[in-house]
């Protein structure tokens, strides 16, 4: 062997003696940076997930979308439990537009729904904004539920409630127990 390959070869066994010992298994389990807590997913095996991009593909070409910081996904539950959540509700659909953040999600992919536990936000294009207590994401009937308090403003008007069903797709919002208030429109020709 040439003697200028001598150090070549050496680096060359240092970095795989190294990528072996790396290898080996120790007495840890490797979580995803910036986890804050023990999240985990009902129970079961489970696989921890860094930052997280999950989508649920629709034969009409449409997907929802839910990015996360952090999630756990539980393989025998079928649920995805996120932290740091933001979900995209219909991309790729005539209704698409719909945007739902929360610090914590849990996401039953057999059930098609997405839980909220500690409230969420959602925005709308339009202007439509909405603060909510803890909700549930029907996927499949394309309905946002909060037995709780919730609000909702939008362009003129800002109500507040309890028991709010949000369809979105249909564009039906229903309330209980309501207190509105609407802003006068300033009309062409119009002044104050």
């Amino acid at each position: 062997m040439n003697l200028r390959l001598l150090p070549w070869a050496a680096m060359a066994l240092l970095v795989l003696v190294l990528a072996v010992w790396s290898s080996l298994p120790t007495n840890g389990v490797a979580v995803p940076a910036g986890a804050t807590g023990p999240e985990t997913a009902g129970g079961g095996p489970e696989i921890r997930l860094g930052p997280v991009d999950v989508r649920e593909l629709h034969d009409g070409g449409s997907w929802n979308r839910l990015d996360a910081d952090g999630a756990v996904y539980g393989y025998a539950s079928r649920t995805v439990s996120a932290w740091g959540v933001t979900v995209f509700l219909g991309e790729g659909a005539a209704f698409a537009g719909t945007i739902v953040r929360a610090p914590r999600a849990a996401w039953d992919l057999d059930g098609k729904t997405i839980r909220f536990s500690e409230g969420c936000r959602a925005e709308r294009r339009g202007g439509w904004t909405g603060e909510f207590s803890p909700a549930t994401l029907d996927l499949a009937g394309s309905v946002l539920r909060v037995p709780g308090p919730a609000r909702i403003e939008g362009p003129g008007v800002s109500v507040q409630g309890k028991n709010l069903a949000w369809e979105w797709v249909e564009g039906k919002i229903t309330l209980e127990s309501t207190r509105s208030r609407l802003s006068p429109a300033m009309g062409r020709g119009r002044k104050g």
